[in-house]
């Protein structure tokens, strides 16, 4: 697979499609990071793998981190919110400070996750551009609009006020970023387009080639400088990281980096990591980070889950590891690490909070069926390694800046 930091269209698919990629790691109890072992085919079963160890406990960086007057978090997608930052949320809203959330894309680029939503199979037709967003109608009938609702939802789980969503093409940033970096400002940002393709792994001509919009990287600096510049200077600004593995996460980091620094009273600023710069030596980065990472992948594979009823809760199970810290990749030099140490009501137990939130994902889970519900085998998939709920731990790791 190709490195996702590549500024083109294929890159970005392989990003889009991560989190159906990554489920293929199937239970075992402790089961070893690195192992090399393969599924069966034939029975769907996997080794037994040896038990790994815990990563040590790291020392708790809050009152740096939470020691600003508020907190502005700025994401690409909806659901990096929480994932990355719904610890950091939680920690200002407690001490009663200011927090504000903005959706830059909606997401309506994922292409298996709409597929699937669409047709309750990974091997159904693609989404049209209208499926994937058609904002100018009341009804909530396009996949763009289900991820802002689950967003919504996640949002009011951890108790933070409503989300501004500013409507960006996923895909969009990155290619504001290139735009930008060309002096090619007021192009237009295009939306998806799958209708014509069979496969979403080779469907390189329908991310980001589809309708244009009225969207630029002159919008786009326009409104982020606007959110940045509205926000007490003492209040912390976080986002993704520019060395993020998926386009549109470091370009957003790029963006909020540049434009801080232009401001006449710069921000802190924290930059949490969602997908790790590089695959190392598996297919996609996302298939080793975070840790544990998936004995195999990919793996989304119908066949196995209709063979054996358990076959996606299993996997799911895997890189669930909420007593876990959590930690930066190992991969490239993203900085001096600094963890929020969570509340326990966020991480641990069934009704944990930030577990609810990120269950409210349920498009990008593999839960929701555009009519109808799925087949219940196939319940989970395209998260079915666990990806999602991989955050889920009892620390958030982050990259502070100071001004």
């Amino acid at each position: 697979m190709k490195d996702l930091r590549m500024r083109n269209a294929l890159p970005y698919l392989l990003s889009l499609t991560a989190l159906c990629w990554l489920a293929c790691a199937p239970q075992a109890d402790k089961a070893e990071e690195t192992a090399a072992e393969t599924v069966d085919v034939a029975t769907c079963t996997a080794p037994e793998l040896p038990a790994v160890e815990p990563p040590a406990d790291p020392e708790c960086d809050n009152d740096v981190l939470v020691g600003y007057d508020g907190l502005l978090v700025v994401t690409p997608h909806p659901d990096d919110e929480v994932l990355g930052f719904a610890g950091l949320m939680s920690a200002y809203l407690a001490q009663g400070k200011p927090v504000e959330v903005v959706v830059t894309t909606d997401g309506d680029a994922y292409c298996e996750a709409c597929r699937f939503w669409k047709s309750s199979s990974t091997r159904g037709p693609t989404c049209t551009a209208e499926e994937l967003s058609n904002l100018g109608t009341p009804e909530a009938d396009s996949f763009a609009e289900v991820r802002r609702g689950e967003s919504s939802t996640a949002i009011a789980i951890v108790g933070a006020p409503a989300a501004t969503f500013l409507g960006y093409p996923d895909t969009g940033l990155a290619a504001a970023w290139r735009n930008s970096e060309a002096g090619e400002l007021d192009k237009p940002l295009r939306r998806s387009d799958f209708s014509m393709c069979d496969s979403c792994e080779t469907c390189s001509g329908g991310y980001g080639e589809g309708p244009e919009t009225d969207l630029s990287a002159a919008t786009l600096t326009a409104s982020l400088t606007e959110r940045l510049a509205a926000v007490p200077a003492d209040t912390l600004v976080a986002t993704t990281h520019w060395l993020d593995g998926h386009g549109d996460h470091a370009a957003l980091g790029n963006f909020v980096k540049s434009l801080n620094a232009g401001l006449d009273a710069p921000h802190p600023v924290a930059y949490g990591v969602i997908h790790a710069h590089t695959p190392k030596s598996t297919a996609h980065p996302d298939c080793w980070y975070p840790a544990p990472g998936a004995p195999l992948c990919p793996c989304m594979d119908e066949d196995c889950a209709n063979q054996d009823p358990q076959w996606v809760a299993r996997q799911r199970e895997y890189r669930f590891r909420p007593d876990w810290p959590a930690a930066l990749p190992d991969d490239a030099d993203y900085g001096e690490e600094r963890q929020l140490c969570l509340e326990e009501k966020l991480y641990q137990g069934d009704d944990a909070v930030k577990l609810a939130a990120v269950n409210s994902y349920k498009s990008q889970l593999g839960f929701l069926a555009r009519e109808g519900s799925h087949p219940q085998n196939l319940d989970g998939m395209i998260d079915c390694n666990g990806y999602l709920i991989s955050f889920v731990r009892r620390t958030e790791a982050f990259v502070l800046t100071e001004p």
